[in-house]
Protein backbone atom coordinates (compact mmCIF):
# COMPACT_ATOMS: atom_id res chain seq x y z
CA UNK A 1 0.00 0.00 0.00
CA UNK A 2 1.32 3.43 -0.98
CA UNK A 3 1.93 5.92 1.81
CA UNK A 4 0.20 9.28 1.56
CA UNK A 5 2.58 11.77 3.17
CA UNK A 6 -0.08 14.50 3.37
CA UNK A 7 -2.45 12.17 5.24
CA UNK A 8 0.37 11.16 7.55
CA UNK A 9 1.24 14.77 8.31
CA UNK A 10 -2.42 15.59 8.99
CA UNK A 11 -2.76 12.54 11.25
CA UNK A 12 0.32 13.62 13.20
CA UNK A 13 -1.21 17.06 13.84
CA UNK A 14 -4.88 16.24 14.44
CA UNK A 15 -4.22 13.27 16.74
CA UNK A 16 -1.37 14.81 18.70
CA UNK A 17 -2.51 16.29 22.02
CA UNK A 18 0.74 18.25 22.31
CA UNK A 19 -0.02 20.11 19.08
CA UNK A 20 -3.42 21.13 20.43
CA UNK A 21 -1.85 22.08 23.77
CA UNK A 22 0.90 24.21 22.19
CA UNK A 23 -1.75 26.22 20.34
CA UNK A 24 -3.72 26.56 23.56
CA UNK A 25 -0.69 27.89 25.39
CA UNK A 26 0.16 30.36 22.60
CA UNK A 27 -3.41 31.67 22.56
CA UNK A 28 -3.29 32.05 26.34
CA UNK A 29 -0.13 34.17 26.01
CA UNK A 30 -1.83 36.32 23.37
CA UNK A 31 -4.91 36.73 25.60
CA UNK A 32 -2.75 37.86 28.51
CA UNK A 33 -0.87 40.39 26.37
CA UNK A 34 -4.10 41.75 24.93
CA UNK A 35 -5.66 42.03 28.38
CA UNK A 36 -2.60 43.95 29.63
CA UNK A 37 -2.80 46.33 26.67
CA UNK A 38 -6.52 46.96 27.27
CA UNK A 39 -5.82 47.91 30.89
CA UNK A 40 -3.79 50.98 29.85
CA UNK A 41 -6.23 52.36 27.28
CA UNK A 42 -8.12 55.52 28.16
CA UNK A 43 -10.85 55.49 25.52
CA UNK A 44 -13.66 53.37 27.03
CA UNK A 45 -14.96 52.07 23.70
CA UNK A 46 -11.54 51.01 22.46
CA UNK A 47 -10.83 49.47 25.86
CA UNK A 48 -14.09 47.51 25.76
CA UNK A 49 -13.39 46.24 22.23
CA UNK A 50 -9.89 45.12 23.19
CA UNK A 51 -11.22 43.41 26.34
CA UNK A 52 -13.64 41.48 24.10
CA UNK A 53 -10.70 40.42 21.92
CA UNK A 54 -8.81 39.23 25.01
CA UNK A 55 -11.87 37.21 26.07
CA UNK A 56 -12.09 35.75 22.55
CA UNK A 57 -8.46 34.64 22.81
CA UNK A 58 -9.10 33.09 26.23
CA UNK A 59 -12.00 31.20 24.66
CA UNK A 60 -9.82 29.99 21.78
CA UNK A 61 -7.19 28.90 24.31
CA UNK A 62 -9.68 26.81 26.27
CA UNK A 63 -11.15 25.34 23.09
CA UNK A 64 -7.69 24.07 22.10
CA UNK A 65 -7.00 22.88 25.65
CA UNK A 66 -10.24 20.86 25.74
CA UNK A 67 -9.41 19.37 22.34
CA UNK A 68 -5.91 18.54 23.60
CA UNK A 69 -7.39 16.68 26.57
CA UNK A 70 -9.82 14.81 24.33
CA UNK A 71 -7.04 13.73 21.94
CA UNK A 72 -4.83 12.70 24.87
CA UNK A 73 -7.65 10.51 26.21
CA UNK A 74 -8.44 9.10 22.75
CA UNK A 75 -4.95 8.57 21.30
CA UNK A 76 -2.62 8.78 24.30
CA UNK A 77 0.70 10.62 24.37
CA UNK A 78 2.53 10.76 21.03
CA UNK A 79 5.74 9.44 22.61
CA UNK A 80 3.99 6.20 23.57
CA UNK A 81 5.05 3.28 21.40
CA UNK A 82 1.42 2.29 20.81
CA UNK A 83 0.38 5.76 19.56
CA UNK A 84 -1.54 5.45 16.28
CA UNK A 85 -2.70 8.75 14.84
CA UNK A 86 -5.69 8.92 12.49
CA UNK A 87 -5.93 11.16 9.43
CA UNK A 88 -9.51 12.16 10.20
CA UNK A 89 -10.82 15.18 12.08
CA UNK A 90 -12.85 13.74 14.98
CA UNK A 91 -16.53 14.65 14.85
CA UNK A 92 -16.48 15.25 18.61
CA UNK A 93 -14.14 18.19 18.05
CA UNK A 94 -16.09 19.86 15.23
CA UNK A 95 -17.48 22.56 17.48
CA UNK A 96 -16.49 25.85 19.08
CA UNK A 97 -19.08 25.43 21.86
CA UNK A 98 -17.06 25.44 25.07
CA UNK A 99 -19.95 24.05 27.12
CA UNK A 100 -20.13 21.04 24.82
CA UNK A 101 -16.35 20.53 24.75
CA UNK A 102 -16.04 20.98 28.52
CA UNK A 103 -18.85 18.45 28.98
CA UNK A 104 -16.91 15.74 27.17
CA UNK A 105 -13.88 16.49 29.35
CA UNK A 106 -15.47 16.88 32.80
CA UNK A 107 -19.15 17.48 33.57
CA UNK A 108 -18.19 19.15 36.87
CA UNK A 109 -16.39 21.82 34.85
CA UNK A 110 -19.65 22.76 33.12
CA UNK A 111 -21.54 22.94 36.41
CA UNK A 112 -18.94 25.17 38.06
CA UNK A 113 -18.24 27.51 35.12
CA UNK A 114 -21.39 27.39 32.99
CA UNK A 115 -21.84 31.16 32.70
CA UNK A 116 -18.15 31.85 32.03
CA UNK A 117 -17.89 29.09 29.42
CA UNK A 118 -21.03 30.38 27.72
CA UNK A 119 -19.66 33.95 27.60
CA UNK A 120 -16.26 32.70 26.40
CA UNK A 121 -18.05 30.83 23.59
CA UNK A 122 -19.91 34.01 22.64
CA UNK A 123 -16.63 35.94 22.58
CA UNK A 124 -15.02 33.22 20.44
CA UNK A 125 -17.83 33.05 17.92
CA UNK A 126 -18.84 36.69 17.63
CA UNK A 127 -18.40 39.33 20.39
CA UNK A 128 -14.60 39.28 20.23
CA UNK A 129 -14.64 39.40 16.44
CA UNK A 130 -17.67 41.42 15.31
CA UNK A 131 -19.77 44.37 16.57
CA UNK A 132 -22.93 42.20 16.62
CA UNK A 133 -24.12 38.62 16.33
CA UNK A 134 -25.75 37.19 13.20
CA UNK A 135 -29.17 37.09 14.85
CA UNK A 136 -28.95 40.43 16.64
CA UNK A 137 -30.50 38.97 19.79
CA UNK A 138 -27.64 39.82 22.14
CA UNK A 139 -29.32 42.89 23.68
CA UNK A 140 -27.08 44.87 26.00
CA UNK A 141 -23.41 44.05 25.83
CA UNK A 142 -22.11 43.20 29.28
CA UNK A 143 -18.44 42.95 30.22
CA UNK A 144 -17.68 40.61 33.07
CA UNK A 145 -13.89 40.58 33.60
CA UNK A 146 -14.19 37.60 35.96
CA UNK A 147 -14.63 35.28 32.98
CA UNK A 148 -11.02 35.90 31.95
CA UNK A 149 -9.96 35.07 35.51
CA UNK A 150 -12.06 31.90 35.32
CA UNK A 151 -10.33 30.98 32.04
CA UNK A 152 -6.96 31.30 33.80
CA UNK A 153 -8.14 29.01 36.62
CA UNK A 154 -9.53 26.45 34.18
CA UNK A 155 -6.31 26.49 32.14
CA UNK A 156 -4.14 25.98 35.23
CA UNK A 157 -6.25 23.09 36.47
CA UNK A 158 -6.73 21.24 33.18
CA UNK A 159 -3.27 21.77 31.65
CA UNK A 160 -1.57 19.65 34.32
CA UNK A 161 -1.44 16.43 32.23
CA UNK A 162 0.67 18.25 29.64
CA UNK A 163 3.37 19.32 32.05
CA UNK A 164 4.39 15.66 32.34
CA UNK A 165 4.47 14.89 28.59
CA UNK A 166 5.48 18.25 27.01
Amino acid sequence: MERDIIDEMFAERVSNPLEWFKHSRSLLAAARSTKERAEVLIDPLEKSDLENVATMLYGFSLENLFKAIWTLNKFGPPHDGSWEPEAKFPSELKTHDLLKLAGIIDSALVKEYELSLSMLSDASTWSGRYPCSLRGDEGTMVRWPKINDDAEVIFRKYSKPFTAIS
